[in-house]
C-alpha cells in the first residue's frame, strides 16, 4: 500500500519495483539498457510533476507582467499586444494541467513576440533575454541530463 499516493510517489514505487525485482532478473543486454533508459525517464518525470504546474503559473504571471511593460513601450509592440490580449481573453483560475499548459502556451507567445519586437539596445530587452532564460532553466531542471544509454 502506498501510502503517500502522489504521482511523484507512485513513480518512485514503480522505479523501485523495477529495480529491484525487474533488472536483477535481466540477462538481456538491449533489455537492461531499455530498463536504465526508463529510469531515467522516470526521474526525469517525477521531478517535473513536482513543480511544473508552479513554474507555468509563475512564469505566465511573470510574462504577463513583462508583456504589459513592453505594450507600454509603444505602437511598436503589437505583436506583444495581440498575444497579450490573446492570453487574457484565455484567463481563469482552473489549476486543471490542461487549462495551465494552454495558458502557458498563449504567455510563450507573449515572449516570443517581445523577443521579436523589443530592440537590442532597449533597456527592457535584458528583461525579456532573463525571462527567456528562466523558461530555458526549468527545461534543463525538467530534463536533467537526458542521455539515451547506448544500446550494444
Amino acid at each position: 500500500m502506498i501510502t503517500q499516493p502522489t504521482t511523484a510517489r507512485i513513480l518512485e514505487v514503480v522505479r523501485q519495483e523495477l529495480a529491484e525485482n525487474v533488472l536483477p532478473v535481466t540477462t538481456d543486454v538491449q533489455a537492461q539498457a531499455s530498463l536504465q533508459m526508463i529510469d531515467h525517464i522516470l526521474v526525469t518525470v517525477t521531478e517535473r510533476v513536482q513543480h511544473e504546474i508552479a513554474w507555468m503559473v509563475e512564469e505566465t504571471e511573470s510574462i504577463t507582467a513583462l508583456g504589459e511593460q513592453v505594450v507600454d513601450m509603444g505602437p511598436d509592440a503589437s505583436g506583444v499586444a495581440l498575444a497579450l490580449a490573446a492570453l487574457r481573453s484565455s484567463v481563469s483560475n482552473s489549476l486543471q494541467y490542461d487549462d495551465v499548459a494552454a495558458r502557458y502556451s498563449l504567455a510563450g507567445e507573449v515572449l516570443s513576440c517581445a523577443l521579436e519586437e523589443v530592440p537590442t539596445s532597449a533597456p527592457l530587452r535584458t528583461a525579456v533575454e532573463a525571462q527567456l532564460d528562466l523558461r530555458m532553466q526549468h527545461e534543463v531542471e525538467i530534463m536533467g541530463e537526458f542521455e539515451l544509454v547506448a544500446r550494444t
